[in-house]
């Protein structure tokens, strides 16, 4: 099966967790190999999930959180249970 642009967003997330039929991720390999844009919408995911993964891991400052409107002072949330 040969994969085409408008299959890339489907399958990468497979492809990107090393998930999925290995059929699929060969044919998304083969195809990002030459499609510069699907190349830098796979990057884009991977630099995506990098961030979200390391915004779970530390606190963002308390001038950062005023300045974006996601609270009122300093921030007392651990990121943990129900808000």
């Amino acid at each position: 099966m040969t994969i085409k642009c408008r299959d890339i967003p489907e399958k990468a997330n497979d492809y990107v967790d090393r998930d999925g039929p290995v059929g699929d991720r060969l044919g998304v390999a083969l195809h990002i190999a030459m499609c510069s844009n699907c190349r830098t919408y796979v990057r884009g995911l991977r630099l995506t999930r990098r961030i979200a993964a390391a915004s779970f891991r530390t606190e963002a400052p308390d001038a950062v959180v005023t300045r974006l409107g996601l609270g009122d002072g300093p921030s007392t949330d651990t990121g943990k249970g129900a808000p």
